[in-house]
């Protein structure tokens, strides 16, 4: 039994008293209503006390704030503490420091701790100390020491060195950044003034010596004398201006080739990527989102952001050839040769390909599957993973008995109910394909987990992809219906790459109803992808922000509008654009007589008649559509006499021409139609609206919304970064609120930079890569838009001025050598301040004219402004290649790396 007390400085108000959550009984085990309160003589030093038996002598706990309510208004960033008492302490004093978001806090995250820097865990015992005698512990954050070397504690006592580097003593790393050191509190005198002390990383030897910035640490051990054992916990390493810089590679998996592959990029390929990567010193390979979308079984599912779950694993990643061979061989043979044919497509055949791969897995666990089933892995994954991993085996085989259709026409299964799922998967007829589905799933997961651990061996962390939507007929959709709005998309507004807008087709999120219980969706979500990431891409960040919803009886991402967002009524918006004599001139599709000629000509009659288009009383110039939606009007049947469904056509498009649009929440309220500037409408109102209408436009989506955007970022983002270890990186491209930067500062989340779209206005519409600050992205392209030679080549005229301005040190001229142009540009983004330069693969192979094999156009992965893209990239080479015929190109990456020291 030990007795422990803990204490820690802390200012609190009238009225508020911490506590201390933490894993073992005698804290709570996490529950924050079960912490065990502290006490204080002067709301600064608080104290608390615990007894332990020898079971619970290492724990982790963190430290809250409550009011005079027992609400907790405040808590320490994540669960940093952490305690190892020594078998032989009797008593413990623990001094500990609130631990705020640190500086740096990427820094704290697995990426660097478990990868970029990763140590073996090992506690090490000072040979100094004896058995039974009384000790000093230091507990030091220090998440960027080097493989090859470690942390060393220097002080103004003899056992940690007498401040004579070569004596100081060595750390020992427990894990998450985190290092412990001991020595003989016996060799200390008690009554001597502060200890201060020091830390430093160097090597073995005590050589190439790096100090933590800032003043020593300073101690005080009085009145301490009576404890076995005194721990000093919540230490930093102070980084200063320390900042590591690192490079990478994206590509999605389904664009990986291997000389052995199914036609498409699987886990095994990728496993290959890693050993290119690392000869290349790439420490980053950046994936799309690997989750299953199978649902239609053609091209469709290749869009890998139209997930039907968020936690299930696409089966076409699997990777056959890491599975014992078929015992028939016959089938085998035959498997391999419509394998090959795949593999020799210049683009990845999806339908094919997963149909081949289920076909061969099929066959593979009716001779394999029986023996998986009974083994104590696969029982641990079904138990661990039972809460999704049943109602995706269920949705699987209604899906499946039901081809093309919605949850909503399953019969009795269109409600999701539990009872009746798992009668489903029970019924003797299902037992097999629930049993195969299971087994699919913890197939993909271990070899995943494989690669995973494989990447990190190496030194390469692997970025996942978390996307901001899921399917409409997803298993998250019908299994938790409450926590989307269906009578919705998510989007995106116009930009210069989709001047439509975008519609996804995605329900966006009942966050009310998520905030409901602690957000719990999102925080199982996170927890299992950090079984496979230590970093991740946030799509659309800015949907924490405010999404962009379009109602569903819309077709064109224009007609939507942001939530949440300050609507009015439709007559404060007239007031302030004066001069209306009839609100329907806002709040209809309108056009003008004369145009309405022009676009029906001999039809115009018909459809006055038919009363699809009608006046509009006070504005003679005017017709009306007879309503706004667009997919009603592609739903009706055409008509020959009024045009046919070309005329339909005309007037779903013609939806657009309109000044407010209908909040979905709240009929009455309205707001300004986005981009309303552009339409053939706005160019026919007086001058004097036209600017009036510039300034409600300006006000409205650039500065009435900002604080209520950046609260809701706050509210949203938060809770969810606390509640995991992850690098986190955002996606914040697009039309950017002003409150964006300051809320990605202050949580410290990676942003993405592009040369070619600077967040900010510039003279010549470039970035300076120079200018860009450390916790970002930098990247030339991504995959929603022309790669590096494409956009070269579609630069025209502006190629000169591109070079005069943004490389003028490289002497180069627009008749340069292509692969000396690309060079110089990715030389200049990797040379930039920002902590990771990750290029689109494409981007690294335009450095060399050999592997020009593939039309620029042909480089592009996604058209956004195409609703029908087929996802079906391949690299023109394979990740074999990459490392043997081409390896003068691996090597040149890795040398540009070396000269600008991010490697």
């Amino acid at each position: 039994m030990a007795e422990v007390t803990f204490s820690i400085n802390y200012q609190t108000e009238l009225g508020q008293y911490l506590c201390i959550s933490g894993a073992i009984p005698e804290l709570g085990k996490w529950d924050e209503s079960e912490a065990i309160s502290l006490s204080t003589t002067d709301n600064q030093v608080w104290t608390g006390h615990i007894s332990l038996d020898q079971q619970h002598k290492d724990f982790s706990y963190y430290y809250l704030v409550k009011n005079h309510q027992g609400v907790v208004i405040r808590k320490e960033w994540k669960r940093m503490h952490r305690l190892i008492i020594q078998d032989s302490s009797q008593s413990v004093y623990i001094h500990d420091n609130w631990i705020d978001r640190p500086k740096k806090s990427p820094f704290y995250s697995s990426a660097y701790y478990d990868v970029l820097f990763a140590h073996r865990t090992q506690l090490l015992i000072n040979s100094n100390i004896t058995r039974g005698s009384k000790c000093l512990t230091f507990q030091t954050y220090a998440p960027t020491v080097p493989k090859n070397k470690q942390l060393y504690l220097l002080g103004s006592i003899d056992s940690l060195g007498a401040w004579i580097p070569q004596q100081a003593l060595p750390m020992s790393y427990i894990g998450r950044g985190l290092w412990h050191g001991t020595v003989d509190l016996e060799e200390i005198d008690l009554g001597s003034p502060n200890l201060e002390f020091k830390h430093f990383i160097a090597d073995s030897h005590k050589q190439g010596i790096r100090w933590e910035a800032g003043d020593n640490h300073v101690f005080s051990f009085d009145p301490l004398a009576q404890y076995d054992e005194i721990c000093l916990g919540g230490l930093f390493f102070d980084e200063g201006y320390y900042a590591p810089r690192f490079a990478g590679a994206v590509c999605p998996l389904f664009s990986m080739r291997a000389t052995d592959d199914f036609g498409i990029g699987d886990f095994g390929v990728l496993k290959h990527a890693v050993d290119w990567a690392h000869q290349a010193s790439l420490h980053v390979l950046q994936l799309l989102p690997i989750n299953d979308t199978t649902f239609y079984r053609d091209k469709r599912d290749s869009y890998p952001y139209n997930a039907i779950s968020v936690d299930a694993i696409h089966p076409i990643y699997i990777d056959l050839q890491a599975l014992p061979k078929l015992k028939d061989k016959k089938l085998q043979q035959e498997f391999e040769l419509e394998a090959k044919r795949l593999r020799q497509s210049a683009t990845v055949m999806y339908p094919e390909v997963l149909a081949l791969k289920e076909r061969y897995f099929r066959q593979h666990f009716s001779e394999y599957g029986v023996t998986t089933l009974e083994t104590k892995g696969f029982k641990d994954f079904v138990q661990d993973n039972q809460s999704w991993l049943y109602p995706y085996a269920a949705f699987c085989i209604l899906r499946d008995r039901y081809p093309n259709k919605s949850f909503g026409e399953w019969g009795e299964y269109a409600l999701y109910d539990t009872h009746k799922v798992m009668d489903l998967l029970e019924h003797p007829a299902k037992k097999s394909e629930t049993a195969y589905q299971l087994y699919l799933q913890y197939t993909l997961a271990q070899q995943l987990l494989d690669v995973c651990a494989y990447a990190e061996k190496k030194g390469v962390l692997l970025k996942g992809d978390l996307p901001i939507g899921v399917a409409p007929h997803s298993l998250e959709v019908w299994v938790n219906p409450e926590l989307f709005h269906t009578d919705r998309s998510a989007g995106a507004p116009p930009d210069a790459f989709a001047t439509d807008g975008q519609n996804w087709g995605f329900p966006t999120y009942n966050w009310e109803r998520m905030y409901a219980d602690d957000l719990q969706w999102w925080r199982n979500r996170f927890s299992r992808m950090s079984a496979y990431f230590k970093a991740f891409r946030i799509d659309h960040i800015l949907g924490f922000f405010r999404i962009w919803e379009v109602p569903k009886y819309q077709k064109s991402g224009l007609l939507g509008h942001f939530s949440p967002a300050l609507p009015l009524e439709i007559g404060a918006w007239a007031e302030q654009l004066g001069d209306i004599k009839n609100k329907e001139i806002l709040i209809f599709p309108n056009l003008t007589k004369t145009d309405a000629n022009k676009i029906f000509g001999s039809y115009l009659e018909s459809l006055l008649k038919q009363q699809y288009l009608l006046p509009i009383e006070g504005e003679e110039n005017y017709y009306r559509l007879s309503h706004g939606r667009q997919q009603d009007w592609l739903s009706l049947e055409p008509q020959i006499s009024l045009g046919g469904r070309e005329t339909l056509q005309k007037l779903s498009e013609l939806c657009k021409e309109i000044a407010f649009v209908q909040d979905i929440s709240n009929s009455e309220l309205y707001h300004p139609r986005i981009s309303f500037e552009q339409t053939n409408l706005f160019a026919s109102w007086p001058i004097e609206r036209q600017d009036r209408w510039r300034e409600i436009s300006q006000t409205f989506f650039y500065e009435s919304h900002n604080e209520l955007w950046k609260h809701t970022a706050y509210r949203r983002l938060t809770p969810l970064l606390e509640c995991t270890d992850m690098l986190v990186c955002a996606e914040d491209l697009g039309m950017i609120p002003a409150t964006v930067p300051e809320v990605l500062n202050k949580l410290e989340i990676l942003s993405l930079d592009l040369e070619r779209m600077p967040k900010m206005i510039t003279s010549n519409g470039w970035m300076s890569l120079k200018e860009l600050h450390y916790n970002s992205i930098c990247t030339t392209s991504t995959h929603d838009m022309p790669p590096l030679r494409l956009w070269w080549k579609q630069l025209g005229e502006a190629q000169g001025i591109y070079l005069a301005e943004q490389l003028p040190e490289r002497t180069l001229t627009v008749d340069s050598a292509q692969e000396n142009i690309f060079t110089s540009i990715v030389s200049a983004h990797i040379t930039s301040p920002a902590m990771f330069v990750i290029l689109p693969i494409q981007d690294w192979m335009s450095i060399n004219a050999e592997l020009h094999q593939q039309e620029p156009e042909e480089e592009q992965i996604n058209h956004p402004e195409d609703a029908n893209q087929y996802w079906n990239y391949r690299l023109p080479i394979d990740m074999i290649e990459a490392q043997t015929k081409y390896k003068h190109w691996t090597q040149g990456i890795r040398y540009m790396l070396q000269v600008v020291n991010r490697e």
